[in-house]
């Protein structure tokens, strides 16, 4: 007997429909039947994405299951996901506090039925299982997850919101308030972090992972065993290490992350906060109590511009981002070879990067041999290292490895269709270089440069195939940072640009086409941003002030933390860059200056101080008030920001504010709760006070989009 229960309505196109399918059966070893409950997208290849709607449904479905004669509830996700959460989408367009409390509350009255069965219930996790995915999950006594299920957490305090459907006080009765902080606080904030199946298992999150081969044979007979155990009256039972910590532990653990949070994001965002309370609600409250406290702290948060700027950037990573705007119509040519002009530690990282994911032959060459040999060895490292935790396979590793060989003979780039130079970040330099390789390649293979600051068409001068130069800007540490800056120079033909975003795809970057001026996108904002505070300790702001002046946003780093990572010598030559370009708006410090000619590599010191010798160079410190000084410096930053935004917009640097969002996101790490920049620029006034006009007139909550989910 099957039955399927649909939760769409024809009414309600806005939500995708979630398809709950119930049939009985009898499991091995088992002589009744369990309710096997299989959700589905609607969509086939799309994760299970949950709305009123939904919710609804699979209410519906639980009531059905517990209603037969059966014997326990299985809950089987989809081939490719159990369940992405909630529809951001929908959560986007809740205007009120009243709608929030809907939200929650609708999610929680689904979830809930299934904790009330009257007999035991098993959720089986066969994909991504995110946000409201694992929340269904936890509300289910027993949980097995397939062993290549790389996705499972819950990421709402990354998107400026809280569990909202019961998962902060399940996941800390569940796993411990420890490994609840770590997965629903920390986690979110360390760039998003998600649990693969086997880390789910050793943090108490699911009970058994079984192997992806035999799947389809091994969860019956593992639910058989479980129902089993249930016999003999051991059906709660659960490993010492799956208990909550005891009082004191578990409120030192909670203190300490609030401590954390206090310190690092400075009231950026209210969520992580609402987040660690409702972890602490597992100490005191009943599953009653705690529902209650989950819909006020959603709703809460789900209100705050925060939450909203979080959403929309959401929908910008999960759309914009994966369909960029303004590729060309023309055929993208064939890529099979690749060559990688230098050997440092850009270059290694761009040639792992398209072995990798492109899959195919990649020669590094440099003027040394040495140099080239050591280049290929570190990649190989690099690829070693991924097998060994088990991010790849050894097989697939020795295969990767294989693709990548070192050369100092440049006659062996002429089979490539796609050569990119990462040397010395020097106009003069970087055109020679194009110079002789052009006589190498055929007229058709692309030409790219990973400059991060100089111009494209002047990089392309005097070369007799100037339209096949690109722009093709990546950020360090590729591993990690997903954007991708494609420039178009003046004579940058079409089928170029094609075949870079198509390169740009099969390398799983996120690409956005930026006009060739000065520092493109990001580093054109970070530098005028920066220059703001940096330059302000010439006149006598201290250090310490200015390096704390943008704290209120919750970026990544510090200025000065920054300045250390890129490096004094690197960030005075961007400096001096933008200058050259727009002499009016972007100055250098001065003091910078002075530390690079005195080859100062770092201006903090181990206790993350100005170093004494870096001191020596500044101006005395002005009097006044420290965090009067922070304010204007971070009102000044903003105006900065809204003077620059709006002068790429008018000069077609990008074609949206929606364009120089992503970048920010995607390229400088930036919060989601900033919403990229221009949303932040909106509420801060800056936009109006600076343009006379907001960057969005109508609103962030309105921009079309795809279906989120979290």
């Amino acid at each position: 007997m099957s039955a399927i229960v649909t939760a769409a309505r024809e009414a309600d196109r806005a939500e995708r429909p979630v398809l709950c399918r119930v049939r009985e059966v009898v499991l091995p070893g088992r002589s009744r039947a369990v309710a096997l409950v299989a959700l589905e997208s609607s969509e086939p290849g799309r994760p299970i994405v949950w709305g009123p709607n939904g919710l609804a449904g699979l209410a519906a479905a639980i009531r059905e299951s517990g209603s037969r004669d059966v014997e326990g509830v299985v809950l089987l996700g989809a081939a490719g996901s159990f369940g992405a959460g909630a529809d951001l989408t929908l959560m986007a367009r809740i205007a009120d506090r009243a709608g929030a409390e809907q939200a929650a509350r609708e999610g929680i009255d689904a979830f809930r039925l299934v904790r009330e069965l009257p007999v035991p219930s098993f959720a089986l996790l066969t994909g991504p299982t995110l946000g409201g995915g694992l929340e269904l999950a936890l509300h289910a006594d027993f949980r097995a997850a397939r062993s290549n299920v790389n996705a499972i957490g819950l990421p709402e305090v990354r998107l400026g919101l809280v569990p909202g459907w019961g998962g902060a006080y399940l996941l800390a009765k569940l796993a411990g308030v420890q490994n609840a902080l770590d997965i629903i606080v920390r986690d979110p904030l360390r760039g998003g972090r998600m649990m693969t199946s086997i880390a789910a298992l050793e943090r108490g999150v699911v009970d058994a992972v079984l192997d992806t081969e035999s799947w389809d044979e091994d969860w019956p007979i593992w639910v058989a065993e479980q129902l089993a155990k249930a016999d003999e009256g051991a059906a709660n039972e659960r490993p010492a290490a799956h208990q909550l910590d005891d009082s004191s532990s578990s409120q030192e653990f909670i203190a300490t992350a609030r401590a954390e949070i206090v310190m690092s994001l400075r009231g950026a965002t209210p969520a992580p906060l609402a987040a660690i309370d409702l972890v602490a609600t597992a100490l005191t409250s009943s599953y009653d109590e705690a529902m209650t406290s989950t819909i006020v702290a959603f709703a809460d948060v789900l209100t705050t511009d925060e939450a909203r700027a979080s959403m929309y950037a959401q929908r910008l990573v999960q759309h914009r981002g994966r369909r960029p705007v303004g590729v060309p119509k023309a055929q993208p040519r064939v890529v099979k070879r690749a060559a990688v002009i230098g050997a440092g530690l850009m270059a290694r990282q761009l040639a792992m990067l398209l072995a990798q994911y492109a899959r195919i032959p990649v020669v590094m060459t440099d003027l040394s041999m040495e140099r080239a040999t050591a280049g290929v060895a570190a990649v190989h490292d690099r690829i070693a290292r991924l097998a060994e935790r088990g991010t790849i396979g050894h097989t697939e590793a020795a295969a990767i490895s294989s693709l990548i060989t070192g050369s100092t003979d440049l006659g062996d780039i002429s089979d490539a269709d796609f050569v990119i130079e990462a040397v010395f970040e020097d106009l003069g330099v970087k055109r020679e270089l194009f110079a002789q390789l052009e006589k190498h390649l055929a007229p058709t293979a692309l030409l790219a440069t990973n400059t991060s600051s100089l111009s494209i068409s002047e990089l392309a001068g005097g070369l007799r195939h100037p339209e096949r130069v690109v722009g093709f800007h990546v950020f360090n540490p590729v591993s990690s940072v997903p954007l991708l800056e494609i420039v178009r120079g003046k004579e940058t033909d079409d089928h170029t640009l094609a075949t870079a975003f198509a390169l740009a795809a099969a390398l799983r970057r996120s690409p956005v086409l930026v006009a060739d001026e000065p520092g493109f996108v990001v580093n054109r904002l970070l530098t005028r941003m920066f220059g703001v505070v940096l330059g302000a300790i010439d006149d006598g702001v201290s250090p310490a002030v200015a390096n704390n002046a943008l704290d209120p946003l919750g970026l990544p780093m510090a200025p000065l933390q920054l300045l250390d990572f890129v490096g004094p010598a690197v960030q005075l030559h961007v400096f001096e860059t933008m200058h050259k370009a727009y002499p009016e708006r972007f100055q250098v410090p001065r003091w910078l200056g002075k530390a690079v000619d005195l080859d100062i590599r770092h201006v903090l010191d181990e206790q993350g101080n100005i170093s004494a010798e870096v001191a020596a160079l500044l101006p005395r410190a002005m009097p006044g008030q420290a965090a009067a000084n922070g304010e204007k410096l971070l009102a000044s930053a903003l105006d900065a920001l809204a003077v620059e935004c709006h002068i790429m917009l008018e000069s077609g640097v990008v074609q949206a504010a929606e364009d120089i969002d992503l970048c920010m996101i995607l390229g400088a790490n930036y919060p989601l709760w900033l919403g990229g920049i221009t949303p932040l620029l909106d509420r801060a006034i800056a936009s109006g006070r600076i343009n006379g006009a907001p960057f969005h007139p109508d609103g962030i909550a309105s921009l079309p989009s795809s279906s989120l989910r979290v």
